[in-house]
């Protein structure tokens, strides 16, 4: 019967085992041998040791020439040296010295069976212990060195590494003990936890903690709960959870996933959304995405970890969150979008930026488009056009990073460099201020969310009314889509310009863009009464539309490169008593606030004596602002 192999990530079974003959091979990756091929590859060791440990297992005495007898019996006393150490540091907490490490353990509430199951120990306040322990067992002092038990210091004698600590000690998936991890009993150490050094025998990239406990569970459930802490463990273990392993002080690697791999198909990350693991874990993605593993994320209360949450609200409140977890891409997307929510377009857009750059790293097309999905309906809210508009822009830039990633010249230049996201982050003009600029994308925005905002937004302004040039672009095809026989479709506005211009990013953006959340017609009617202003006190409109044909000759007198002159003529006039009613720079200053608002919105302009000196409050768009006994019949048209 076929079976996943452990030593690559396939979805077919190829792996096959002759039980009979003693062989095995996978048709997947051409690996194969015998029985001790195996364990020196599942292990990590070598061919001695596999055969050590096989005759041991048998009963049986194992012979070797005298290269591998050399290494055996060097790995053999390494073994002793740590198996030795564990003994040692166990006998200490029972003993009076290790008292305060032991109830600073009941205290957490570890049983004495947990304590004995996982061999915990205390290493007491002296630089020597240890070493004399060892050297009257007959252990080196080079031994003790090479299993990171003592180190050499400055002034040449040895010590002990593991000092006034609780000691876990650490083994691999049969129980042997090969390292030590220990947590300072003293508040002022600055090392709180201490592993051991990389060693002939530990790795803490090749290794987890609580392997061997949580081993026969882990092959009943398939499914790992991979934490952080060594307490974690034993918390959990001692609630009834036992699936559960931990890392050593290192992220995920993909040793620790392939150890996995023989055991589970899931793994669950519990980890502190803010933890370096965690952290790891978002920027490897493709990592997890190699390892042919289901990897999720199990998301606890802010500022609780497993050990206390498991204290407080038992196991299966525990269990629940775990069965709730989510996938880690998925659980990327949310968290960038939590980041930039209620933070505007702008923002919007960097999530979506960040979003394609996380789903580049999952190298399965059906995943990815499911995670490409969700992530536009996060986005969008629901919405159909805004959903719809998200996994466009989210494919278009995925096939364009594709392409330029198959490029065989490598070059790079001018806006391909960036996403098209990106860029319409910077695509500001140099001649509009950046509140004007803002002002007419929150215009062209809810422009481009429907035709009725289309509507009504072009029916009080017109394309030349918009500064920014390539903003004007994009108003022009709106306008003349609306004039169009055609039913108004935003989507179709982007399509209307070439790919590599800037003004089809800006119209892209635009078309994502999140329109606020109170969008109302008072709300985009204040908007144009202030852009109209910005034209208006700039200076940059050359012209504005008169109202009747009757005016038309009169255009000239319209231009308004300097409103600001006009409005301080006007003041003077007023405070001097010489304005009147056929004043020419009254006549003009009324024919251009009629051409913004049209007739009948300011009748009260007909008598001069109604303009105050103070004529900043007459700048269209300010005028609506003011008490009036006469109120706008539609604002917004």
């Amino acid at each position: 019967m076929a079976d996943n192999c452990p030593f690559h990530e396939e979805k077919t079974a190829s792996f096959f085992v002759d039980p009979v003959a003693g062989l095995w091979h996978c048709f997947g990756c051409g690996a194969g041998g015998d029985v001790f091929s195996f364990l020196e590859q599942i292990e990590g060791i070598s061919f001695a040791e596999a055969g050590e440990r096989l005759a041991e297992q048998c009963g049986l005495t194992w012979r070797t020439g005298r290269g591998e007898q050399a290494q055996a019996q060097r790995s053999k006393l390494l073994r002793r040296a740590v198996k030795l150490t564990a003994e040692h540091f166990s006998a200490n907490l029972h003993r009076p010295s290790g008292r305060p490490a032991l109830n600073y353990l009941r205290e957490r509430g570890f049983s004495d069976d947990i304590v004995r199951d996982f061999g915990l120990g205390f290493a007491v306040d002296s630089w020597d212990d240890l070493l004399k322990f060892l050297a009257s067992k007959g252990i080196s002092v080079e031994h003790m060195r090479e299993a990171g038990l003592v180190k050499r210091g400055e002034r040449g004698s040895d010590y002990d590494v593991f000092r006034n600590r609780i000691i876990f000690p650490i083994t691999d998936a049969a129980g042997a003990v090969i390292g030590f991890g220990g947590r300072a009993m003293d508040p002022e150490e600055p090392a709180k936890y201490l592993n051991s050094p990389d060693t002939p025998l530990f790795n803490k990239r090749q290794h987890l903690y609580g392997l061997a406990q949580a081993r026969q569970e882990l092959v009943a459930q398939k499914r790992a709960i991979v934490v952080e802490g060594y307490t974690d463990v034993l918390a959990l273990h001692q609630a009834g959870l036992k699936a559960v392993v931990a890392t050593l002080g290192t992220s995920m690697t993909r040793e620790h996933l392939r150890l996995l791999r023989r055991y589970v198909d899931e793994v669950i990350l519990c980890f502190d959304a803010d933890a370096a693991g965690m952290a790891a874990a978002l920027r490897n993605i493709e990592l997890f995405e190699g390892s042919n593993l289901e990897v999720r994320v199990m998301v606890l209360p802010e500022g609780t970890d497993p050990d206390e949450f498991v204290s407080d609200e038992g196991a299966d409140r525990f269990e629940e969150l775990a069965q709730q977890a989510v996938d880690l891409v998925e659980y990327r997307l949310k968290m960038l979008f939590r980041q930039y929510r209620n933070q505007g377009s702008d923002a919007l857009a960097r999530a979506a930026r960040d979003a394609v750059d996380v789903l580049r790293r999952v190298p399965d097309r059906t995943r990815r488009e499911e995670f490409l999905v969700r992530a536009a309906d996060r986005w969008g809210r629901g919405q159909p056009q805004r959903v719809a508009s998200m996994q466009a822009a989210l494919r278009m830039e995925l096939q364009r990073r594709a392409s330029r990633q198959r490029s065989s010249s490598g070059r790079r230049s001018g806006r391909w460099d960036r996403s098209f996201i990106s860029e319409t982050i910077a695509a500001q003009t140099e001649a509009g201020s950046s509140a004007l600029a803002e002002l007419e994308k929150e215009l062209l925005s809810a422009a481009l969310e429907s035709s009725e905002w289309a509507e009504q937004i072009f029916s009080a302004v017109r394309p030349n009314d918009f500064q920014v040039a390539e903003h004007r672009a994009v108003a022009e095809t709106v306008a003349a889509c609306l004039e169009s026989d055609q039913e108004y479709n935003p989507q179709q506005i982007p399509q209307q310009f070439s790919e590599q211009e800037g003004t089809y990013q800006l119209a892209r953006e635009l078309l994502l863009a999140e329109p606020p959340g109170d969008l109302s017609r008072e709300l985009v009617a204040a908007a144009i009464r202030k852009l109209r202003k910005h034209r208006l006190v700039s200076g940059l409109r050359e012209e504005y539309e008169l109202q009747t044909e009757d005016e038309l000759g009169a255009a000239e007198e319209e231009r308004v490169e300097d409103f600001q002159k006009l409005q301080q003529r006007i003041s003077r006039l007023v405070e001097s008593g010489e304005l009147t009613h056929d004043h020419p720079d009254y006549q003009r200053y009324l024919r251009v606030m009629t051409s913004f608002h049209g007739k009948g919105q300011f009748d009260f302009l007909e008598h001069p004596s109604a303009i105050s000196a103070d004529t900043d409050s007459q700048i269209p768009g300010d005028v609506h602002d003011q008490p009036s006994d006469r109120e706008p019949k539609d604002e917004g048209s």
